[in-house]
């Protein structure tokens, strides 16, 4: 292994995050955004928000720039060339080298991706809550700008080495766990590392680094960038709650690929509302999870005898 790989390893390892200048090329930068220009932004169809959890149509800051995120761009089927030129860059072998240069895997599947036009402020977290790899503490994600980042509007950051931290508690409500987050981000300000980050950087960090986003400062500025989380292909998908062992996964060139949040449709809609509902209930959602786990086993018991 080349002593560069071992150095971005170890960083990486010893503080929950590393920065990747120059990582995504302008023409692969370029490109996305001439699709979403042309196909995203004048669309009246309506995307599932990652800031909102709701399936909305744009809207629009003072500044003009599309106010929501964007969740799941890579399984944008109904805009094939904007979702091609997403997955050109979070199947590039850029991107692809890189991630094996931090985990050691040599294939990534790609489990979740986000992109963001204005700043929405997104709060502090630990992405394993959501979604991690089983065992947990192996999947990670990359937040590449899409152009140089003002400072006023509004800056990715993380604080280092919280990968160590563990704020959560057995049966705790997802508001609860969010507030414990904003007190931490709170009484640890002067911790908060913002990098400044220029077209095609890249930051790197783990499903258990705490990071968020900075206030906006001034609307006149979009913060265009766009986000893929990973995990090694050889293990199980999951969240600090559960194992996903169920998860179909699609290809592109040869890489596989999952969507948890399918493009609208009124089945959709109703779907995530229900899921929404669930998710600050602790004891409902365990029951639930429970369920499914139930549901699958029987499924797979069923398949055996017909086989």
């Amino acid at each position: 292994m080349q002593q560069e790989q071992i150095n971005l390893r170890k960083y990486y390892e010893s503080n929950g995050y590393v920065v990747m200048p120059g990582l995504i090329t302008t023409d692969q930068v370029e490109s996305l955004l001439k699709a979403y220009k042309e196909q995203i932004v004048p669309s009246k169809a309506k995307f599932f928000r990652q800031n909102t959890n709701v399936y909305e149509t744009n809207r629009f800051t003072s500044g003009g720039h599309v106010a929501q995120s964007f969740l799941d761009i890579h399984n944008y089927k109904k805009f094939p060339e904007f979702r091609k030129s997403a997955l050109d860059i979070y199947f590039s072998n850029e991107m692809l080298h890189a991630l094996s240069d931090l985990t050691g895997s040599g294939r990534h599947n790609l489990m979740e991706s986000t992109l963001f036009d204005a700043n929405t402020v997104t709060p502090a977290h630990q992405d394993w809550w959501y979604l991690d790899s089983i065992p947990n503490g192996h999947l990670l994600a990359a937040w590449i700008a899409l152009e140089d980042i003002e400072e006023d509007a509004g800056r990715f950051y993380v604080i280092p080495q919280t990968h160590k931290t563990v704020l959560h508690e057995s049966g705790m409500p997802h508001s609860v766990w969010l507030a414990r987050m904003k007190e931490y981000v709170d009484t640890h300000a002067d911790k908060v590392l913002a990098p400044e980050l220029k077209k095609g950087d890249a930051v790197f960090w783990n499903s258990r680094t705490i990071h968020g986003s900075l206030p906006t400062k001034d609307l006149r500025y979009s913060r265009k960038s766009m986000i893929g989380h990973y995990m090694p292909s050889e293990m199980t998908f999951g969240n600090l709650f559960t194992t996903k062992p169920w998860v179909k996964y699609e290809t592109y060139e040869g890489h596989q690929y999952f969507a948890n949040q399918p493009e609208h449709s009124l089945k959709a809609e109703v779907i995530s509302k229900v899921k929404i509902a669930l998710y600050d209930s602790p004891r409902l959602l365990k029951y639930v999870r429970k369920f499914q786990k139930r549901s699958i086993a029987e499924t797979l018991r069923s398949a055996r005898v017909v086989i």
